[in-house]
């Protein structure tokens, strides 16, 4: 048994849940208790927002650029230049990809194809580059209600008089992710959440 101050490091690192680290019974997949069988299956059966895929010759450069921080830069900057929120992006292999190949998904659609030959840092930047600008171009399509709750939890946080006792009570999380992805339809800014919000509330109650 681990101590217990080490338990949420190591579900982040193995991706599972304490339950499934403790060897607790959750809500079962498969007849036996094969642990890592049941996660990947139910990793499988929901499609992912966002999710990144490459050829073998460039699993190198992933574990590479994976050493650094440069997702949550890019992330970082994407979120100060549009008020976008990049979701947790799913990095994987693919064997059946030609080996220079990388493309990017969501939800189960390819959205973007492209080579790239570097296997350093610099071939990891160049996939993470194309999936920010892919992710801003194809934002209405990528948004969903858990990444909205995100958004508005962070604006209850920092300002709990705009979004308190309005959302989700009298608008729904869907409501929001729909008036946002009109605004983003439209070119519009997602980083002025404070006057979203208010007007979002003026239209629900006109």
């Amino acid at each position: 048994m681990p101590d217990v101050t080490l338990i949420e490091g190591m579900c982040h690192v193995l991706d599972i849940t304490p339950n499934v680290l403790l060897g607790f019974a959750e809500n079962k997949v498969v007849e036996d208790n094969d642990l890592i069988a049941a996660e990947n299956i139910q990793n499988q059966i929901i499609a992912e927002p966002l999710v990144l895929e490459f050829g073998e010759a460039l699993v190198p450069c992933v574990i590479t650029g994976m050493e650094e921080n440069y997702v949550n830069r890019k992330r970082e900057e994407l979120a100060l230049r549009t008020g976008m929120l990049l979701p947790i992006m799913r990095i994987r292999d693919n064997l059946e990809l030609k080996k220079d190949i990388f493309r990017i998904l969501s939800y189960d659609k390819v959205i973007y194809e492209g080579r790239t030959v570097d296997v350093g840092k610099a071939g990891y930047h160049d996939m993470i580059d194309h999936v920010i600008r892919v992710c801003e171009e194809n934002y209405a399509q990528i948004l969903n209600k858990q990444i909205v709750k995100i958004m508005i939890d962070n604006v209850k946080r920092l300002y709990p008089g705009v979004a308190e006792g309005v959302i989700p009570e009298k608008i729904s999380y869907l409501q929001v992710e729909r008036y946002l992805q009109e605004i983003i339809r439209k070119g519009g800014n997602l980083r002025d959440m404070l006057h979203i919000m208010e007007e979002l509330e003026e239209s629900i109650n006109e």
